[in-house]
């Protein structure tokens, strides 16, 4: 087991993280076209009030469960072993349901809002673009955190005690 610091692997380049992302993004949208199957045979399923409410935790649900069971299994989501790095823990130990649990919440406040905004520029006449460029604040936060931080690492890493690193 890797115990120093200067044992553990080095941190990929924000360039490779970013990079990566719209890859797990395809992932997760052809996670979530999957998960929908069962639902597509209901005429007239409303999309707002509760069924919609319904609809987004089950997609919430789902998008925890891929990346918190990848995440415990090897560290990797399938994009991370594409782009070859993985998240452990500060010490470089495997992620415990907990941890792994926290990530998830701590990345989706982070870039959740951003993938709100991107959604909503398809969109202008619900959200003025004024108001859309709010949503980027969280990301923007976090990239630039991870560009000034010594090991690189996002802010949601940092909160969670994470760590995310290259692949051997």
């Amino acid at each position: 087991m890797l115990t120093t610091a200067r044992d553990l692997p080095p941190a990929p380049s924000l360039f490779r993280r970013l990079a990566a992302l719209p890859y797990e993004g395809l992932l997760v949208l052809a996670l979530s076209l999957i998960a929908a199957f069962p639902l597509a045979g209901f005429r007239n399923l409303a999309v707002e009030g509760t069924p919609h409410s319904l609809m987004q935790l089950y997609y919430f649900c789902l998008t925890g469960l891929y990346f918190t069971w990848f995440w415990r299994k090897g560290g990797q989501t399938l994009a991370m072993k594409t782009w070859r790095f993985r998240v452990t823990t500060r010490q470089g130990v495997a992620l415990g349901l907990g941890r792994a649990m926290l990530r998830y919440l701590l990345a989706l406040a982070f870039f959740g809002p951003a993938c709100a905004g991107m959604a909503l520029i398809f969109f202008p006449e619900r959200i003025p673009p004024t108001q859309t460029v709010w949503l980027f604040v969280p990301a923007i936060a976090t990239i630039l955190w991870a560009k000034f931080d010594g090991d690189r690492q996002f802010l949601h890493d940092r909160l969670a005690g994470t760590r995310l690193a290259n692949a051997a």
